[in-house]
């Protein structure tokens, strides 16, 4: 007498066979280079930030914000640029 089906359980209907996906985790817009930590009780990330909306609707702040973001870019850019050779120029392998 089965009690929990076929073996292996290929055959239960309760079973979903649908693999999972990891959704990229949202980057927080007011912290460049952070993910989205859900600062707010109510929020589901920062498309619907009460901070995200009021820093964004701020011509000062934004800016503010584009240049921190500039900051934290350009020498992640720089770093991996260097770890590449130039265009053009052949690598050979030692």
């Amino acid at each position: 007498m089965a009690l929990h089906g076929p073996p292996g359980g290929a055959d239960r209907g309760d079973v979903s066979t649908a693999t999972r996906t990891a959704r990229p985790a949202p980057t927080c817009p007011i912290r460049p280079g952070e993910p989205c930590m859900l600062c707010q009780l109510d929020v589901t990330g920062p498309q619907d930030c009460p901070l995200v909306y009021l820093v964004m609707g701020d011509d000062e702040l934004r800016e503010g914000v584009h240049q921190t973001r500039l900051a934290v870019v350009r020498p992640h850019r720089r770093r991996s640029a260097a770890a590449q050779p130039p265009r053009g120029v052949a690598v050979r392998e030692v």
